[in-house]
């Protein structure tokens, strides 16, 4: 700013003019002024820091995540037998011949088939005995016979071949009873045995049908059971294989965090100078020195006779 200060009084014609350059010593208590060198000293300090040496460079830890995450592979190897055992669990070709094979049946069994098992050994060994026996006693009541018509003397007549008619009759008769009775026994008694064998042969051929289809119904329970336990081994691996990458993405996540933690407080510590130095000038200003710190003053003179004419320019205040 400017200002004029005037004087008064008598004329004159006579003009001066001159200059003056008029310096105030500053009143600063010296604690002021060192404080003030000493912070610019420290400013002055920080301009020749090289700034790479103020950045924190990469920590070992963080080196050490990046290098394992670029290494992540996970493990493929349990992925792949996963994918292996899944498709070998979805392959149900093996059922085809379960499927396409012709349902067991059982077909009754016939006494037919059976009974000349046991008419054979019965007319042999009953029938064709009983037919002898029957043959041979006819002969002696035929031998009989004639010796008694021999000795009553009418073995040549009407009478004794009349009486031998009757006797063949009687004879042809209980041969063809008896004979015929034994047949029907036997045949009765064979076929109760061969019905036995049939129901038997007929029970058989049930379970064998019942066991082929309960042995087909348990080879594919077998078979699903295998596949689902093929599944399950599946989910095992992918589960352990997820939980093994997941451990590992989290413990390189954690040496991250870790690096970056070290690196922030390395930088803290790097920048710790700078950081102090902007405090304590913060501080500084904030302080009133000014309130101790002179003028200094320039301005021109000028005198016409008595009077004089001062311009006078102030500056600010300087510390």
């Amino acid at each position: 700013m400017s200002f004029k200060i005037g004087g008064s009084a008598s004329k004159s014609n006579t003009t001066s003019n001159s200059s003056f350059n008029n310096t105030t010593t500053p009143i600063v208590p010296q604690w002021a002024s060192d404080l003030t060198q000493n912070v610019a000293g420290r400013v002055g300090g920080l301009t020749g820091l090289d700034p790479q040496i103020l950045v924190a460079p990469v920590q070992p830890l963080q080196q050490q995540a990046s290098a394992a995450a670029g290494g992540l592979t996970g493990s493929p190897w349990n992925f792949d037998a996963a994918a292996n055992l899944t498709r070998g669990a979805a392959d149900t070709s093996w059922l085809s011949p379960y499927m396409s094979a012709d349902t067991p049946s059982a077909s009754g069994g016939t006494a037919s088939s059976y009974i000349d098992s046991y008419m054979n050994p019965y007319l042999h060994d009953v029938v064709d005995a009983t037919a002898a026996d029957l043959d041979a006693n006819a002969g002696q009541v035929r031998a009989k016979q004639a010796l008694d018509l021999a000795g009553s003397g009418a073995f040549g007549g009407s009478g004794a071949a009349l009486t031998q008619s009757m006797t063949e009759g009687e004879l042809a008769r209980a041969r063809a009873t008896s004979l015929s009775s034994l047949r029907s026994q036997g045949y009765n008694a064979a076929l109760g045995a061969a019905a036995g064998d049939a129901e038997r042969a007929t029970q058989a051929q049930i379970a064998n049908a019942q066991m082929a289809l309960q042995d087909s119904a348990q080879k594919v329970g077998f078979g699903l059971q295998g596949q689902q336990q093929q599944l399950q081994a599946a989910n095992q691996l992918t589960g352990l294989s997820s939980a093994y990458d997941a451990n590992q993405r989290a413990n390189i996540a954690t040496q991250a965090d870790l690096g970056d933690t070290l690196r922030n407080i390395d930088q803290e510590q790097r920048q710790a100078p700078v950081t102090s130095t902007q405090q304590i000038v913060a501080m500084l200003s904030g302080l009133p020195i000014n309130l101790f710190t002179g003028q200094q003053q320039q301005g021109t003179e000028s005198k016409k006779g008595s009077e004089t004419k001062v311009e006078v320019h102030a500056d600010a205040t300087k510390p």
